[in-house]
C-alpha cells in the first residue's frame, strides 16, 4: 500500500511542476497574446487528460487490490470455520469417551412367600 501512495504522491508532484513549467515557459516566451492563449488551452486540455488517465488507472488498480484482498479473505475465512469444525468434531469425539456412561442395573426379583 505504501508504494501506491508513493505513486500518487510522485504522479501529483509531476503534474504539478509540469503545470507550473508550462505556465512560465508560456509567460516568458515571445510570442503574441492570441498564441499564449492558446497554447495555455492546450497544455491545460493536456494535463486535464493526463489526470484523467492517471485517475482511471489508479481506480483499476484499486479495483484489483480490493478484489485480491476480497478473495484472500473468503479464502481464509473458509479455512478458518474449517479448522472451527474439525475442532467441535475433536472436543466432541473426545468429551464422549471422557463422559462415563450410566451403569447398568439390574432389578432383583422380590418373591412372595
Amino acid at each position: 500500500m505504501t508504494e501506491r501512495n508513493g505513486f500518487v504522491s510522485t504522479m501529483f508532484s509531476f503534474l504539478t511542476g509540469a503545470a507550473i513549467g508550462a505556465g512560465l515557459a508560456l509567460l516568458f516566451a515571445p510570442q503574441s497574446g492570441e498564441e499564449t492563449r492558446r497554447k495555455i488551452r492546450e497544455t491545460g486540455n493536456q494535463l486535464s487528460e493526463d489526470a484523467r488517465e492517471s485517475y482511471e488507472r489508479l481506480a483499476r488498480d484499486a479495483q484489483k487490490v480490493v478484489e485480491q484482498v476480497k478473495t484472500t479473505s473468503e479464502k481464509t475465512l473458509a479455512q478458518v470455520k474449517s479448522l472451527v469444525n474439525e475442532a467441535k468434531g475433536s472436543i466432541q469425539s473426545a468429551a464422549e469417551k471422557e463422559t462415563p456412561r450410566p451403569a447398568k442395573t439390574t432389578r432383583s426379583r422380590t418373591t412372595k412367600g
